[in-house]
Order: structure tokens, then sequence, then C-alpha cells
């Protein structure tokens, strides 16, 4: 008998490479390429979800999405399918900087953007409600093509802590509140009427 929802593992991509000297950066569509950890980790994603009967892997098309879901997707044996509306938070002006960097360059940008996070647009970037209106259909969309399956999603940080935030009823300022640590995975259960967020941030699947 199948279980009565979706069970979605949601996953963040792997370190990137421009993160090693420490601070961490606003890569949004900027592509950069994953560590020799990152490629490790999702070989060790792939390992723990074997357990598992995955009717699909989902990725973002960016890079440090991308090579996940193929190592994953290579590992459980079902297809890879990219979507380029799970994309990162486009940051325009601020990708590939770091927080410092941004502080320095752009302090008028960084005043409002953080006073009204939601709707305040940085010089070609997205606002989150624009994220949101690309991200939750297509999030949506997948789910009901995959009723009563089980399938893995690779995304970003933010696209992931949006998806949560959703499905635990809170609001999107409230992301914040939630971790998205590099190759983490969550668990989201979605049935006819319910939504049940089972795992958060975890290390790995035990």
């Amino acid at each position: 008998m199948p279980a009565n929802f979706t069970n979605i593992f949601l996953l963040r991509h792997g370190e990137t490479v421009n993160t090693l000297d420490g601070p961490l950066r606003y890569n949004g569509h900027f592509d950069v390429d994953i560590t020799p950890k990152a490629h490790a980790q999702m070989a060790q994603r792939g390992q723990e979800l074997s357990r598992f009967k995955i009717s699909a892997v989902y990725a973002s098309d960016l890079s440090r999405c991308r090579l996940g879901g193929e190592i994953i997707a290579a590992r459980i044996g079902c297809p890879l399918i990219l979507k380029k509306n799970l994309r990162e938070m486009k940051m325009g002006d601020w990708e590939g900087l770091t927080l410092a960097e941004v502080e320095e360059r752009f302090p008028e940008q960084v005043k409002h953007k953080f006073a009204d996070f939601l709707n305040y647009r940085i010089p070609g970037s997205e606002t989150v409600r624009e994220v949101e209106a690309r991200v939750y259909p297509e999030f949506d969309d997948i789910v009901l093509q995959h009723r009563q399956e089980t399938i893995v999603i690779i995304a970003h940080g933010g696209v992931n802590l949006l998806l949560l935030t959703r499905a635990l009823g809170l609001p999107s300022q409230e992301l914040f509140n939630l971790s998205q640590d590099f190759g983490c995975i969550n668990q989201i259960q979605i049935g006819e009427d319910f939504t049940k967020v089972v795992m958060i941030n975890s290390a790995g699947l035990h």
C-alpha cells in the first residue's frame, strides 16, 4: 500500500569553492562550483537516500545544485530533472560578494534591504515575493506529479528556507530563524489535507 502522502527530501547544495576563505557569499544566480568536500557529502547523501524508493531527483539548474543532483541520482538510479525555477534568489549587485563587501560598496542598499527585506529590490535582483511566485508553484507542481511517492529536491539556502517557513505556516520574514547548512537534509510530508515537517537542517539520515 502506498503512503497517503508525498515524502520530500529537500537538500541544500554542498560547500561552494568561493566560501573556502570563510565568509558566506551572496551567490544568487552566480554559477559557482562545489568543493571536493561537497562531492563527498553528496555521495554520502546518495548512499543514505538509496534506502528509500525514490521516484525522481529534482535540482536547480545552477552548477552547485546540478552537480550534487547528478551524484545522488546516479547513486540511487533514477532520473535527474533540472528546474530553473528552483534557482536561488537573484541578488543583483550583491552577487558573489560577502556581507562585509556589500556593506562597504552599497551601504544605502543594505540599509533599505534589511528595513524591508521582503519587498526591497537590490538593483538587478529579485524581491522575496518574486522568488516565492516562481518557487512555490514549481514545488507544488512537482509534488502533484509525485503523489504518494518519495522524491528528492536539491536547492539553495534561501529557497529551502522559504519552502520550510511556508510548510510550517510561518510568515516569510521568519526564514532567518531557521538554518540551512551546506549539504543539509530536510524532510517534508504532504498529504491531501496536511503538511508535516519531519526534519530540518539535518547533517544526515540515520
